[in-house]
């Protein structure tokens, strides 16, 4: 029997249970929509931003009346991974599901009433998020953290979905209709991945970009649209001595063209039909530019023909300044030609006296000069700018030097700000943090990012592993 799901959304929902166990099963399948559409549901306990283009094929539902007082909504891409997970109670079996604080309510409800949701970036993250903390100018604006293993939620919703996948594969759904018999052929067919299967495909991604665990950070433009960026690995490393940063290995080393099109291969084969996904490329680490530019330009002309990217600007690069300005105009006119859409850079802070005593190695009249040229050619350009460098001892003239430098640059220049992050052995929490007269207490943080956000316009960057 085919019916709507009142406060769900607007597709028909085919009844597949109830389970062996006497749960209840309902699924819908979301016909292929035009590339990068988007489109709302509106729920009965909350707002939800769904990207129906964007590896949301395949929903399942799963009720249990006796056993929990919500509804489970499960959403799969076409390979059978779960991408997404939403709970409308408060409890499932024993575990307790609680809803998030909020710092602001979404006054346009009826009622604040938020449901406990993760979803998974395409290297296997979970993030628990989508949770609405203010409006500004008709933006959502989210709050995200990492969900572990050990969150009664995510082991919830695992436990959850390996008993849907159980069932599905041995025979415990019933299909009592046409439409309910294609539609559990469809979920055995993909086949919809238990947990397990789920942290293999992890694996597997980082085993594509030869990395041993999370990729550390991604362009800040790109740190919450997962679902449209390929990650590609050109290089590695990042060759900066800077004292605070731990993010990556010290020591550049290219990979070579025909490694970086395999890589681009294996990609194509991960994420299989979800190509369709998929807008943007970011290319990986930590000064992608010192690539040989027409090395790097076949690359990504490779990349766009694999991915099947329309002929419009796509990758998104972090680089250094120095790096940039080792390349001609007609090698940077070529990047942009082959598909560079934008340079992210670490500014840091805009006092050049910071920035040698954290052996950042850049010179700002330089990086003034780089962010020019890349204008002048059409290549977009981001900036990253870190609250609390510095620390007690610096943190006047940081703020009020970056700010005055930043606004310097050419109009067009996107800001991001983020709070000091140092490993317990870096050279700065060594020997540096004392010097610095200590850290910046937290009010004063806020209070600096707020002056950021006033001043230059400057939003924050959440650094989100994949």
């Amino acid at each position: 029997m085919v019916k709507v799901m009142d406060g769900l959304n607007s597709m028909p929902w085919t009844r597949l249970g109830p389970l062996a166990n006497g749960w209840t099963v309902e699924g819908t399948h979301i016909p292929p929509r035009d590339r990068f559409k988007y489109g709302y549901d509106l729920w009965s306990n909350g707002l939800a931003f769904e990207a129906f283009g964007i590896g949301r094929t395949y929903k399942v539902t799963i009720r249990a009346p006796e056993y929990g007082d919500g509804v489970w909504l499960f959403n799969f891409d076409t390979q059978g991974r779960a991408v997404n997970v939403s709970y409308t109670g408060t409890y499932w079996g024993t575990a307790r599901l609680p809803n998030p604080e909020l710092k602001m309510d979404f006054r346009l409800l009826p009622y604040p009433r938020y449901r406990p949701e993760m979803h998974r970036l395409i290297g296997g993250t979970w993030l628990r998020a989508k949770w609405t903390d203010n409006i500004d100018r008709s933006g959502l604006n989210y709050r995200a953290e990492i969900l572990r293993e050990s969150d009664p939620f995510y082991q919830a919703a695992m436990a959850t979905l390996d008993e849907f996948v159980r069932q599905c594969m041995t025979g415990g759904l019933s299909a009592d209709s046409a439409d309910a018999a294609e539609l559990i052929a469809i979920y055995r067919t993909l086949p919809v991945r238990h947990h397990l299967e789920l942290q293999q495909e992890s694996a597997r991604f980082h085993g594509i970009l030869q990395t041993c665990g999370d990729i550390p950070v991604e362009p800040p433009e790109l740190a919450y649209d997962h679902y449209h960026a390929i990650p590609l690995k050109v290089q590695h490393g990042c060759g900066g001595p800077c004292t605070f940063c731990s993010l990556y290995d010290r020591r550049i080393r290219i990979l070579s063209e025909e490694d970086t099109r395999r890589q681009i291969d294996d990609m194509a084969g991960y994420l299989g039909e979800e190509l369709d996904h998929f807008s943007k490329v970011v290319l990986l680490e930590g000064d992608a530019l010192t690539v040989p530019s027409e090395q790097l330009a076949t690359e990504l002309h490779y990349a766009r023909q694999r991915f099947a990217i329309e002929h419009v600007p796509f990758a998104h690069a972090f680089a250094k300044a120095s790096t940039v300005m080792k390349r001609s105009r007609q090698e940077l006119q070529l990047l942009k030609d082959s598909g560079l859409l934008n340079v992210n850079f670490g500014l840091e802070s805009g006092s050049q006296e910071l920035l040698d005593l954290v052996k950042r190695g850049q010179n700002l009249s330089e990086f003034h000069d780089t962010v020019a040229l890349l204008r002048e050619i059409g290549i977009n350009v981001s900036i990253n700018i870190i609250c609390g460098l510095g620390g007690v001892e610096f943190r006047d003239r940081h703020i009020e030097e970056t700010v005055k430098f930043v606004q310097s640059l050419p109009p067009g220049t996107k800001v991001f700000y983020s709070t000091l992050q140092i490993s317990p052995t870096s050279r700065y929490a060594r020997k540096q943090s004392a010097m610095f007269g200590g850290e910046v207490a937290t009010d004063d943080i806020d209070r600096d990012k707020e002056k950021f956000a006033r001043e230059l316009g400057a939003a924050e960057y959440l650094f989100v592993p994949m």
